[in-house]
């Protein structure tokens, strides 16, 4: 790829910091290491060395939008830093080609005891706006962040709703090459989010090459062409946007993970959908053994998650026929997972995803939201859930994802078995000239309030 093709390009970089367990050591650290290479003593380090990044190589072509995920602490932060160069490498080379609009962590890039008028133009400058430019737009940036009079305020006197409204203004209406955006706007509330989603479209019509970190799997998958996933300081994994989430997936939840199910040499004979095994309504037999990969409608490709103490080893959809799951639109339906547990476990939730085939959550529920409950069995315990639901999606292929959690001592949720997209299934049903993913049963009714004549 040549270079006018690139917005930026990566080489083996790597961000190194100093740990220093006390303050006198860092003094030590500037002196002794000289005295002792001038008496020929092998040097010692009075640190621990702690790498944020390390050895990341990568390209970007202008105009792609690439998404960067990675659980807390794995360097998605310090890599975009690195981009913008409000951080030195410590080992390899970044090179960005364009003007670079940043929208990093909450708190960088304005000062604070600046009026929030004085830090648009002051921002302007630093991306090489003009002075008579940023005039010109001014008032198109307030009217964007929605401050009103506020724009003459300290930003120290901001929330941090405001601030981020006005530093995204600022970044998007300066035409950026390359925007590069740090989760900040997480903290935006859920309409100004959309705004700025819908800002971003437009920079990307225009060629604008996006760098995106976030924890949204939706938004990236609606963002971003490419994902990068990022673990320990290290990239494992960059390529196309649902595999990367499916990667993602892998590195947060525990160390079972397969993909695809090879599912396994373990099938044996005793799963095959023999008549004595499977009654009137379709449902699950009652054998043990793992039979995902011979049901209608699994998905070879699916992701599995979790820390194996419990296994989902078969489903099936209640009442329907054994061809490929099909679901007509508007009637109830229900879901039938069996899981073993293999080892005894508490505060137990049981869940469902519906995603696209895009990847977007369509809805996912568990028994935890759904009434407050949680669950407990023992070690070897076999169990049936069965998830009943009304069918409102509109005609389509739609994946379905079905696991068990559990709450740990902490409040967070551990997962035991996930499989993601693990199902395939169709709605059919009488077309009602809608767009969208649901139905929402729309019915209008139109009338004139008063005659014409009246009304005058």
């Amino acid at each position: 790829m040549s270079s006018d093709e690139l917005a930026i390009s990566v080489r083996g970089l790597g961000k190194r910091y100093e740990i220093y367990e006390r303050p006198k050591d860092r003094l030590k650290q500037m002196i002794m290491p000289r005295l002792q290479r001038l008496t020929k003593a092998t040097p010692k380090a009075y640190f621990r060395e702690f790498w944020a990044l390390q050895d990341l190589s990568l390209e970007v072509r202008r105009g792609e939008a690439v998404g960067i995920l990675g659980r807390n602490g794995s360097g998605k932060s310090t890599f975009l830093q690195l981009v913008c160069g409000t951080l030195h490498p410590t080992t390899g080379e970044v090179k960005a080609s364009g003007r670079v609009a940043a929208l990093l962590e909450l708190g960088a890039g304005f000062n604070p005891e600046f009026t929030g008028r004085e830090n648009v133009f002051l921002s302007g400058l630093i991306y090489g706006i003009a002075e008579n430019e940023l005039r010109a737009r001014f008032e198109e940036i307030v009217e964007f962040a929605e401050i009103g009079e506020y724009i003459d305020q300290p930003v120290k006197t901001y929330s941090s709703g405001m601030y981020v409204r006005l530093a995204f203004a600022v970044a998007a209406f300066c035409d950026p090459e390359i925007l590069i955006v740090d989760e900040a706007l997480a903290v935006g509330d859920v309409y100004f989010q959309r705004k700025c989603f819908r800002r971003i479209a437009k920079l990307r019509e225009r060629g604008c090459t996006l760098l995106f970190v976030t924890h949204s799997i939706d938004v990236l998958l609606r963002l971003c062409d490419r994902g990068v996933v990022l673990d320990h300081g290290r990239m494992i994994y960059d390529g196309e946007a649902k595999p990367a989430v499916a990667a993602y997936l892998q590195s947060v939840f525990g160390t079972h993970t397969t993909k695809p199910n090879e599912a396994e040499d373990e099938v044996s004979s005793s799963t095959s959908l023999e008549a004595e095994d499977v009654d009137e309504s379709t449902t699950i037999p009652r054998g043990s053994n793992d039979t995902f990969a011979v049901r209608p409608g699994y998905n070879r490709d699916e992701v599995r998650v979790g820390d194996g103490s419990a296994q989902l080893i078969d489903f099936a959809f209640k009442g329907v026929d054994q061809g490929s799951p099909v679901l007509h639109a508007g009637e109830r339906f229900a879901l039938q997972a069996r899981y073993r547990f293999r080892d005894a476990a508490e505060k137990l939730i049981f869940g469902v995803q519906v995603r696209t085939r895009d990847g977007i959550s369509v809805y996912s529920a568990n028994t935890f939201t759904c009434d407050g409950s949680v669950h407990q069995f023992d070690a070897k315990a076999v169990v049936m859930a069965e998830f009943d639901m009304v069918n409102t999606l509109l005609p389509g292929q739609y994946f379905l994802s079905v696991g068990v959690s559990r709450f740990d001592e902490a409040g967070e949720i551990v997962a035991l078995d996930r499989r993601i997209d693990a199902i395939v299934f169709t709605v059919i049903g009488e077309p009602r000239h809608a767009s969208g993913l649901a139905d929402m049963r729309l019915q209008v009714e139109v009338a004139a309030e008063a005659d014409v004549g009246e009304a005058r």
